[in-house]
């Protein structure tokens, strides 16, 4: 699966912005799909038009070789908002999931004490925007009003997540009056609508701390393989820890794949 991360959401002229992610996607189809049958793709979106956004995906959609929708982890509002629910809308009617991939669209500080001086900062500070878009997507109920929507954190990691669900059920339980629409434990969402890619992976590559953490997510449906290809974030040549073991591989490469991505299933024209 291609994800072409080119940055069209930093981008202030409306117009350009839709030119360029028409043209992107146009080059995508051409260049890459149509040279070979075993590819598929991520569609880019105008995310400064939404209706503009919502017309590409109706455009891309067509094509059953797009079978994401790809964001920046940063655009200029959280996701959660709701001027998205166009976007959300027409990725559950045409079995999309939305893949939110580190980046920024850089309209604001990567941090939220301002701009950093390093790619480190940068790079390490992308988990805490992450975090921050799954708050925002649960509180703000998206996944009430989308029951069958899919969400894919992509070059996200996923050690932090634990703590991060504990930490959020913990405040959801004293403040839920303040969100009645989100209806159970934010765990409980995160689990049923949102996947986690394998790279770059962020644990260390032991056999009890690996099943330490599937057990304190709750699930391993969540993860989904990723090489994260052509960029070399790992040791030696395989994208995956050796403490993956062949059940936990084949779970994460191709069942839970298939479950996230329907379109996946179906023949391209």
């Amino acid at each position: 699966m291609l994800n072409n991360l080119c940055g069209v959401h930093m981008v202030y002229d409306t117009d350009m912005a839709i030119a360029l992610t028409r043209a992107i996607n146009d080059w995508t189809r051409a260049e890459w799909l149509d040279r070979h049958p075993g590819l598929r793709a991520s569609m880019l979106i105008p995310l400064q038009d939404m209706e503009a956004a919502e017309a590409e995906i109706e455009r891309c959609a067509a094509d059953p070789r797009f079978v994401q929708i790809l964001l920046p982890a940063a655009a200029h509002v959280p996701y959660g908002n709701r001027s998205f629910r166009p976007l959300y809308r027409a990725a559950v009617r045409h079995r999309l999931p939305v893949g939110i991939h580190a980046g920024s669209a850089y309209h604001h500080p990567v941090t939220s004490v301002g701009w950093p001086n390093t790619v480190i900062e940068d790079y390490a500070a992308q988990a805490q925007i992450l975090q921050s878009q799954l708050a925002s997507l649960v509180s703000e109920g998206v996944f009430t009003e989308f029951p069958a929507l899919r969400v894919v954190f992509l070059e996200s990691g996923v050690s932090w997540l634990p703590a991060f669900m504990w930490r959020f059920g913990k405040f959801w339980k004293g403040l839920r009056f303040e969100t009645p629409w989100v209806d159970r434990l934010p765990a409980e969402i995160i689990r049923d609508h949102i996947r986690f890619t394998t790279q770059p992976f962020d644990a260390p590559d032991d056999p009890d701390i690996l099943a330490r953490l599937i057990d304190q997510i709750g699930s391993d449906q969540v993860l989904l393989y990723a090489s994260d290809y052509p960029h070399w974030q790992f040791d030696g040549s395989n994208p995956l820890p050796k403490s993956f073991d062949a059940a936990l591989i084949r779970k994460i490469a191709l069942e839970n794949p298939l479950a996230t991505y329907p379109r996946l299933s179906e023949k391209s024209s």
